[in-house]
């Protein structure tokens, strides 16, 4: 089996090659709009998970959008091309903004960039594979950490402990999210490209909400009291956990425990 991915070194393209039980053909964005490889015809699926996070679209709009929508459109369209059957996007919970209710039919109501970015591109694959008989398979991750991780709350920590800097706590922390590991992303990942799922959009999350606070109190337990600066925030959403039944009815995983992480480190 032959798999095409996307972001074969970011952080998650890292994880998928690490786990992965197939053959793995990396595609880089410097080779988008010449890529040509002689074996795509054995090719089983595309996986795309190359996104900028780096960028802010008030800064570099334009790099933006080629990076993260007219790159989804550059991988349909070889997919299309080479006969390639299954695509599968790494989307987010962003696109449900302050929901908390997330089972995959929920009406989705993004109400950042990056969650109308991804709701973008969900909305055009799932149009563009149903007219070319392509298998979409989108999913919906939750609060990925660990591997390379520089953005999420769990990084953030880590980097305010080793610079002796000062970690910006919202809301006193009460906000709660659904923590998940990107090995376990990955793992899902390879598992749904072996058996392809039943379904086009899934969750993925542990389906436990931790309360950001307590992962704070557990990373200082081990390390130490930080610096902290209590802020308020009207726009973070208090409560995201994923729905992973239909998850569960597909894939078979003990996720890793957000404290047991902070605890091994």
């Amino acid at each position: 089996m032959k798999v095409l991915l996307s972001g074969p070194n970011g952080n998650l393209g890292s994880q998928i090659k690490k786990h992965a039980q197939f053959e793995i053909l990396p595609i880089h964005r410097e080779e988008w709009e010449s890529f040509t490889r002689m074996d795509l015809y054995e090719v089983d699926f595309f996986i795309h998970c190359a996104y900028d996070l780096k960028n802010l679209v008030q800064e570099n709009p334009s790099k933006v959008l080629d990076s993260n929508v007219l790159s989804t459109m550059k991988a349909l369209e070889i997919c299309k091309k080479n006969k390639i059957k299954n695509f599968l996007f790494l989307s987010s919970c962003s696109v449900y903004g302050h929901s908390s209710k997330t089972t995959e039919d929920t009406i989705c109501n993004p109400v950042t960039i990056n969650g109308l970015t991804k709701l973008l591109n969900e909305k055009i694959i799932l149009s563009f594979c149903m007219e070319n008989e392509i298998n979409p398979i989108i999913l919906r991750a939750f609060n990925s950490y660990g591997g390379k991780d520089e953005f999420s709350i769990i990084s953030k920590l880590i980097d305010s402990y080793k610079k002796d800097k000062t970690f910006k706590l919202f809301n006193d922390g009460f906000a709660e999210r659904d923590f998940i590991h990107v090995s376990d992303i990955a793992k899902v990942v390879c598992q749904l490209c072996l058996t392809p799922p039943t379904t086009s959009i899934l969750n993925i999350g542990t389906g436990e909400a931790i309360r950001i606070i307590d992962v704070v109190k557990c990373f200082e337990r081990k390390f130490g009291n930080l610096k902290i600066e209590k802020l308020s925030s009207i726009d973070e959403a208090i409560y995201s956990r994923a729905d992973i039944r239909k998850l569960k009815a597909e894939v078979d995983i003990d996720f890793v425990n957000v404290f047991d992480f902070i605890e091994s480190l």
